[in-house]
């Protein structure tokens, strides 16, 4: 048996004494630690084994703790019935039973209320039922006091509903208070049903009311005890028959299939019609606060401060008294109040704060109001010593993004406000250590670390923790965020990386890296930057600078501009890497070159000398010093700090040469310029900006994915100065405005898409231009490039793309549960795999024909539907063979098992180019 085997198999024994009740508790597992420990091998040869189980899906990584835990994947399917896809990782196995449990119901946005299997139980059953009723929904009615937030309920049956199908996709929820017309039947009736052109003094034209604009959808009632006799009685027929006249309308009848959802905080038997009451079959009752346990009143005051986090952008820290008080308050206007009461509190703090530095708001009781402090001061000894014990932790820590609190949330330690930067930075770093980098610190300096990056950052701690068992350092966290920056701010001509070559296993880590990113943050890294994030990664793995074979000085005129540039480089790459010469305004040229040549006599003689320097005499001093040196030495008359530091970074991090680093230099500065000169030009009223419009009314992502592969090609050619704007699902008037408001002193070079927004003066290329006609050639005609229009693979590429996506789109009309665009990755490397060993790709009728078929299949197939019979048909094919050879791809990513004979239908789809 071999070692990985025997590891594996002491996991299992482990994993085996456990049954399926005890994941309602915390359950252990078993660490790198005890195993080389039973087998009697060196931890670092069992965490290597434990590594490769972990890829391979046999066994789940539980990180809570400080040490890793191990615990068998088959056994936890077994004993839970839930399946997991390789690579699991989790902070406790109960925690991944509960989110899984919950994942079920990702598509319920009931889930998302606080109080869902806790006050709100009951209601949320009722509401279901209403909603799902067969036949039709019931029309129902939400009683609850003021505040404890009837609306959001009734928008989340509305939400339920258009999950469930029960209400059309491009349905509405509209919203109608019964308080604003209680004494004007006529404007009532004619708000809910609508009115002719004439019908009543001031009627000037035909308005279409409520009940039609709610059509397939909810009409809300708010305040329903409003109105007036009259006016349940205009609704009763519309409920019995689901017809309506319009006001001033005879003869003609119109339908409409409206789900109503009413609210009243009155007891209905007083305020409404006994014969209204019978025509509303589902009555809800929606608790207020008082009725909410303490654990569901301590989320809801914790997510109403991350609302205030995300506000004022800042953290805020609630210490336990604080949300003691909070918790134990029950004000007459409920959850409402409450929200007011908080964001009072942020106030005061704020105020307290504000002269003096701070980074992060801090509410203590005194930072309430008299009002919700005496909520604890009513309160006995005992009984506040009760509720204190519930409240577990000296401070809650609630960051400035969105963030659902759990009981075990990390608990963070309270940042005193005398305590120096210093401080601050040696209590993270001491953290990080401890419980595996959660937090990103926030000491980088501002023009590189915003809240978006920042956020960004603690993902990716964590993410190199789990994935490549790293804790970066400060400085390599400040690279990498520096790094995003510059991607973020990409479409604003700021500076773009060129990628290093890396080995392939961390171009597959980078591009897993990448896409997490891209689905949690929606922050669009191009595909070009795979391998740039490949060779950042392996500096992290590496840890260390390079030798490098290159000496870099920074030479400016001054007491200390050069000193202050390399000052700010070597801080941020953590090192000496760049040597500053100061030159003084009173020294001549002679002395200066003196002063050079000794500093570089100082390094090796054998390292090629590169020089960044700011004006005058010194950008022509090359051939003098030449003479004096052997080196070959670089002048670059510049001393960009931006420049400076990428190119420092390539030289010792990622191995540069000499040229190649002048190669970035190049590109770099080509951006920075053309920033330059816009911005400038933008003060003199001069503009050379031009740009292409890419438009699509459906919303399906036309727009986007066109921008996308022209933004791809434009920066792969240099071409900077040309913008690519997206715009879709909405009316083609408003897009037409749209570009016309957002074209103003550019040049409009064509629109793209696939409807013409009749725009004359702009060309515009359809879709099916660009799919089946010259529609690629036109647009690098446009873009000016005569290289492109030459750039045969180019036009291949980007016509395959674009039918590519519109195949996803396509096929996800016809699928119930899978995404066609998170699913594609995998089919599109099976077919890349089947048309490297046939050796021709399939044209893009067939690859759209393939991608809808084994989209639907693999449905099929998971859903246990009809599968094609397992027979070899008759003589195999050598195209059958290399399916046959290459569907696990399929079947381990989805769990399923492809016949024979759905390997023959699809070789029948590759074969058939017509």
């Amino acid at each position: 048996m071999l070692r990985k085997e025997k590891i594996n198999k002491i996991i299992i024994d482990f994993s085996k004494q456990y049954i399926a009740d005890d994941f309602k508790h915390e359950i252990e597992g078993i660490t790198s630690y005890k195993i080389a420990e039973k087998l009697h091998i060196a931890r670092n040869n069992a965490s290597t084994d434990l590594n490769e189980l972990w890829e391979e899906g046999e066994i789940i990584k539980i990180t809570g703790k400080k040490k890793f835990e191990f615990f068998s994947q088959p056994v936890f399917s077994n004993l839970t019935g839930i399946h997991l896809q390789k690579k699991t990782v989790c902070s406790s196995l109960n925690d991944l039973v509960k989110d899984n449990v919950l994942s079920v119901k990702a598509d319920d946005p009931f889930e998302e209320l606080i109080g869902a299997h806790d006050s709100l139980k009951n209601a949320i059953v009722s509401a279901k039922a209403s909603i799902l009723y067969p036949g039709g929904t019931m029309h129902t009615l939400l009683l609850g006091e003021s505040g404890v937030g009837k609306s959001l309920f009734a928008k989340t049956m509305y939400q339920f509903g258009k999950n469930e199908k029960v209400f059309r996709e491009d349905s509405r929820f509209v919203v109608f208070n019964c308080a604003d017309y209680a004494n004007n039947s006529q404007l009532l009736l004619s708000q809910l049903f609508g009115s002719l052109k004439g019908s009543y003094t001031g009627a000037e034209q035909t308005r279409e009311g409520l009940i039609a604009q709610a059509n397939g959808g909810v009409l809300f009632l708010d305040e329903v005890h409003r109105l007036p006799p009259e006016g349940q009685e205009m609704l009763f027929y519309f409920i019995d028959t689901g017809m309506y006249r319009m006001l001033g309308e005879s003869g003609i009848e119109h339908h409409a299939n409206v789900s109503l959802i009413m609210a009243t905080t009155e007891n209905p038997d007083n305020h409404l019609l006994t014969t209204f009451m019978r025509r509303i079959p589902m009555v809800i009752q929606i608790p207020n606060l008082s009725a909410k346990s303490i654990e569901e009143k301590k989320e809801l005051v914790l997510h109403l401060y991350n609302l205030e986090a995300i506000a004022t952008h800042m953290p805020i820290m609630v210490d336990r008294e604080a949300l003691m008080a909070l918790v134990l308050y029950n004000p007459p206007g409920n959850i409402g109040q409450l929200k007011n009461d908080i964001r009072l509190s942020v106030a005061r703090s704020y105020l307290e704060q504000k002269h003096r530095s701070f980074e992060e708001l801090s509410i203590h009781d005194y930072s309430l109001s008299q009002l919700v402090q005496s909520s604890v001061k009513s309160l006995d000894s005992k009984t506040k010593e009760t509720y204190t014990k519930q409240l577990i932790k000296d401070a809650y820590y609630v960051p400035p993004y969105a963030y659902h609190f759990k009981e075990n949330d990390v608990i963070i330690p309270v940042v005193l406000p005398q305590q120096n930067q210093t401080d601050v930075q040696s209590q993270f770093e001491e953290y990080v250590q401890e419980i595996a980098a959660s937090l990103e610190d926030s000491s980088h300096p501002a023009f590189i670390i915003d809240d978006e990056i920042q956020e960004i950052m603690t993902f990716i701690h964590e993410w190199i923790l789990y994935h490549m068992n790293l804790l970066l350092e400060r400085s390599q966290s400040a690279g990498f965020a520096f790094y995003l920056k510059s991607i973020k701010d990409k479409n604003k001509n700021s500076i773009s990386f060129v990628s290093n070559e890396a080995s392939e296993g961390m171009v597959e880590i980078s591009r897993n890296l990448i896409k997490e990113i891209e689905t949690r943050f929606h922050f669009q890294i191009p595909d070009t930057q795979i391998k740039t994030i490949a060779s950042i990664l392996q500096t992290f793995k590496n840890n260390e600078p390079r030798v490098s074979k290159i000496h870099m000085f920074v030479l400016a005129h001054g007491d200390s501009l050069a000193t202050n540039i390399a000052g700010v480089v070597n801080t941020l790459l953590n090192g000496s890497f760049l040597t500053p010469v100061d030159m003084s305004l009173t020294k001549n040229v002679n002395e200066i070159l003196e002063d050079l040549v000794v500093a570089i006599q100082k390094k090796s003689k054998d390292a090629d000398v590169i020089l960044f320097v700011d004006m005058g005499s010194l950008t022509s001093i090359e051939g003098v010093l030449q003479q004096q040196i052997s080196q070959r030495v670089f002048v670059v008359p510049t001393i960009n700090t931006v420049i400076l530091l990428e190119a420092v970074r390539k030289v010792y991090y990622l191995n540069y040469t000499a040229e190649a680093v002048l190669n970035d230099v190049v590109r770099m500065t080509k951006r920075l310029d053309h920033s330059l000169e816009h911005h400038i030009k933008g003060y003199i009223k001069q503009y050379t900006e031009k740009v292409i419009y890419t438009i699509c009314y459906s919303g399906e992502g036309t727009a986007q994915y066109l921008e996308l592969y022209l933004r791809n090609i434009l920066e792969k050619n240099n071409i900077f100065n040309i913008d690519i704007i997206s715009l879709s699902n909405d009316s083609p008037k408003k897009i037409s405005q749209m570009i016309q408001d957002t074209s103003k002193r550019k040049e409009v070079l064509c629109i793209i898409g696939n409807i013409d927004p009749k725009i004359e003066e702009y060309p515009f290329i359809s879709l099916e231009d660009i799919l089946v006609r010259d529609g690629v050639n036109k647009v690098f005609r446009l873009l000016g490039s005569e290289q492109l229009l030459q750039d045969k693979k180019t036009i291949v590429n980007f016509k395959r793309d674009v039918f590519i996506d519109v195949s996803l789109e396509t096929v996800q009309k016809y699928l119930l549960y899978l995404d066609a665009q998170k699913i594609s990755p995998v089919i599109l490397d099976f077919i890349k795999k089947i048309e490297e060993a046939d050796g021709k790709q399939c044209d893009n009728n067939v690859l759209i024909r393939l991608v809808v078929h084994i989209c639907c299949m693999i449905e099929r197939l998971m859903l246990g539907e009809y599968s094609a019979p397992d027979d070899l048909g008759e003589q195999p094919t050598e195209l059958f063979e290399i399916i046959k050879t290459n569907k696990s791809i399929l079947e381990n990513a989805f769990h399923i098992k492809i016949s024979y004979g759905e390997c023959n239908f699809i070789a029948d789809i590759f074969q058939n180019e017509n």
